[in-house]
């Protein structure tokens, strides 16, 4: 997971391709309506549209493990994540909580939960009730 991950921060996907399972399912939990790379994405062809979406928009200068955990086929992380909005040119902070589940070597399938509300208020996109 941690090379992976500092993989990702570089903007470099190709470890993250390697890891993943052909058949992988990878869930973003954010409402498409708001994240166009939120939902459910299946296999390469899924991954590919994901992480183009995803890049489209954000660019990660931090991807900090703050915890890690393992246990069976599971794999917990914990991060503190900042990137840079493009259509805003703001940046936002998230923690973001990622499970994966890895069979032979592979990971089969991911996770991913964070704050939308918050980026979205950090981004400009809805305000604060008063």
């Amino acid at each position: 997971m941690l090379t992976v991950i500092a993989a990702f921060k570089k903007n470099d996907l190709q470890p993250l391709f390697d890891a993943l399972s052909p058949d992988i399912v990878w869930k973003a939990t954010a409402p498409r309506e708001l994240f166009r790379f939120g939902g459910t994405h299946r296999g390469m062809a899924g991954m590919k549209e994901y992480t183009a979406l995803l890049c489209s928009r954000y660019s990660f200068v931090r991807f900090e493990p703050k915890t890690i955990t393992a246990q069976g086929d599971q794999i917990w992380g914990l991060f503190e994540a900042e990137a840079l909005h493009s259509p805003s040119g703001k940046y936002v902070t998230t923690d973001v909580s990622i499970r994966w589940t890895v069979k032979d070597g592979k990971i089969t399938e991911h996770q991913g939960i964070w704050d939308t509300a918050g980026v979205l208020l950090q981004q400009g996109d809805i305000t604060a009730a008063a």
